[in-house]
């Protein structure tokens, strides 16, 4: 399996590792049942309210469900729980629609303090979800105004063209609610086309987001470095897979705050 193919596996099972570690534990019904008082248990893993369905995690299951509820701690409000719901309103073979409801609870007494739904938020048809999880990272936005992000992973269905991306966005508590700063700026790419074999051409792109100094609206910007990677696979004259990859400087652009949310550039928005 070429390298970058072995690198996006790596991070997923990593990614997916953190979020078992720093999750919902036993918690996750009691929180959909005070968040949402009209919802109806209808098995030990689902709620249904208003034509929508809620899934809770399943210990048996691990991680290998891609819409059920996430939880994580707020290591810059340790007083503050971040839960994500996502709110199935479609489902098929073929198509799969949901909200998702962000919430931020009170991580004594699991009550909602703040919420904000996201209108299909997640749409899946042929790339379809992989993971919804929490970036707890120290975006400091302003003095006393630090974000938290939302990382939503999404992966092609397709073996011999195979594609992954996650996006980031970025939320804050501001006049009273939760509201969104950066809406959808691509951290992860990466695609490619292959004969399912050996022969193939593979292209990686990952950003990595930095506060820099404070705007003329009294935000921070936000620096985001880009490196991309390439690699190209074929038979040799052994008749072995090899491999060849290219690796391109790193790029900086500067995300600048309007007054109302971060300008991503089109370049660095989700498909």
């Amino acid at each position: 399996m070429p390298r970058l193919l072995i690198a996006a596996a790596l991070l997923f099972f990593a990614q997916a590792a953190s979020a078992a570690e720093d999750g919902c534990g036993t918690d996750a019904a009691t929180i959909i049942a005070q968040a949402y008082p009209t919802a109806e248990k209808t098995s030990e893993t689902e709620f249904a309210i208003d034509g929508a369905r809620i899934l809770l995690p399943d210990a048996e299951e691990g991680f290998g469900e891609r819409h059920t509820v996430a939880c994580r701690a707020w290591p810059s409000y340790p007083e503050r729980l971040l839960v994500a719901v996502p709110l199935i309103t479609e489902e098929s073979e073929l198509l799969t629609v949901a909200d998702l409801e962000l919430l931020v609870l009170d991580a004594s007494s699991l009550k909602v303090q703040q919420r904000l739904r996201l209108k299909e938020r997640i749409v899946d048809d042929a790339i379809q979800t992989k993971s919804i999880t929490f970036d707890t990272a120290r975006y400091q936005l302003a003095p006393g105004q630090i974000a938290f992000g939302v990382r939503l992973a999404k992966e092609g269905s397709s073996r011999v063209n195979p594609f992954e991306e996650v996006s980031l966005s970025l939320y804050v508590i501001g006049s009273g609610r939760l509201q969104p700063v950066l809406d959808g700026i691509v951290v992860i790419s990466s695609g490619g086309e292959w004969d399912g074999n050996c022969a193939g051409t593979f292209d990686r792109k990952t950003r990595t987001l930095a506060m820099g100094k404070t705007g003329r609206n009294g935000y921070a910007d936000i620096v985001v470095t880009e490196k991309a990677s390439s690699s190209t696979t074929a038979v040799d004259g052994k008749g072995e897979c090899g491999e060849r990859s290219h690796k391109s400087n790193a790029a900086s652009t500067r995300v600048v705050y309007d007054g109302k949310r971060y300008s991503v550039p089109e370049a660095m928005k989700p498909l």
